[in-house]
């Protein structure tokens, strides 16, 4: 008899189920965009070029009125949109190189990926602000209504930090080094050392990412240990009321210190095995506990 193959689809919570719709909407959209080497679609690029003709007309009429008051005013406001047309092509084409690049963190979550969903995707259509793109009264997972503009897409596309990753993981070298050399190392000031790392840019990616190259997280680490979503919900997620970030900070630091440690003592030179055999005394000591027998 032939098992039915299940489609692992089913074993998700809903949560799950919305994130993998999310990602893969995110992933058609980003592979348009890496058709085209990152440049604007005709819908962004429409919006763009009429909002930057708006400016550039102002500006002229500010001219023509020898207005100096508002030739200067008109002139801060083109240079603006400007400045936000070029940081947008900047996120736009980062967008479409981090869903293939791997630079993305496992520490994206639910508003995240529906926030590069939504933005990546040429039929939502925003409107030009002086702070930029906004797309309005978007309808979230959740069911609420907000705007979104660049700074939320910007802020969606949490990296993964390689940098910080590269700075711990040579922490726990230096600990082996030492080791090896039969010195110590002071736990106390390895905590502090890798709290200055820990930064809200790079948390989630601290939380949730392989930092030390081990095919785990912090975050696979601590559920294998406790299997506590409460706990594992109050520690990374903000929005929980029992959340501290303080807190959040000293568990992080007290793990990895921990990693470091463990570096040193899978390097710490064993004990002799001459000292083994002789009950850990020394050739010396030997001699003086047994020279009075005859």
């Amino acid at each position: 008899m032939i098992e039915e193959v299940k489609n692992p689809e089913e074993n998700k919570n809903p949560i799950e189920k919305a994130d993998s719709v999310f990602e893969q909407a995110f992933k058609n959209n980003a592979a348009k965009i890496n058709e085209v080497g990152g440049s604007l679609n005709k819908e962004f690029f429409d919006v763009m070029q009429e909002d930057v003709k708006a400016g550039q007309q102002s500006f002229n009429k500010a001219v023509t009125s020898g207005d100096k008051g508002e030739k200067a005013k008109a002139l801060m406001n083109l240079n603006q949109k400007s400045s936000n047309v070029q940081n947008f092509k900047e996120t736009w084409k980062m967008a479409g190189e981090s869903a293939v690049d791997g630079s993305l963190s496992k520490g994206m979550n639910s508003i995240d990926k529906f926030t590069l969903a939504y933005t990546t995707d040429p039929n939502n259509k925003p409107i030009s602000t002086e702070e930029g793109f906004v797309w309005k009264d978007v309808e979230m997972p959740d069911g609420t209504k907000k705007d979104i503009n660049q700074a939320d897409m910007n802020n969606a596309m949490v990296l993964r930090d390689d940098k910080t990753s590269k700075e711990i993981m040579d922490l726990a070298a230096q600990a082996g080094t030492v080791a090896k050399d039969g010195g110590e190392i002071d736990p106390n000031r390895q905590i502090a050392t890798v709290k200055k790392l820990i930064n809200p840019e790079n948390i989630k990616s601290l939380m949730h990412d392989d930092i030390l190259n081990t095919n785990s997280s912090f975050i696979e680490d601590v559920r294998g240990a406790y299997n506590n979503p409460e706990l594992e919900d109050a520690i990374t997620n903000p929005n929980n009321p029992n959340y501290s970030e303080e807190f959040t900070n000293e568990v992080l630091a007290d793990y990895f210190s921990k990693k470091i440690q463990q570096e040193y003592d899978k390097n710490k030179p064993k004990e002799e095995e001459s000292k083994k055999e002789y009950g850990g005394l020394s050739a010396q000591q030997l001699i003086e506990k047994y020279k009075d027998i005859s």
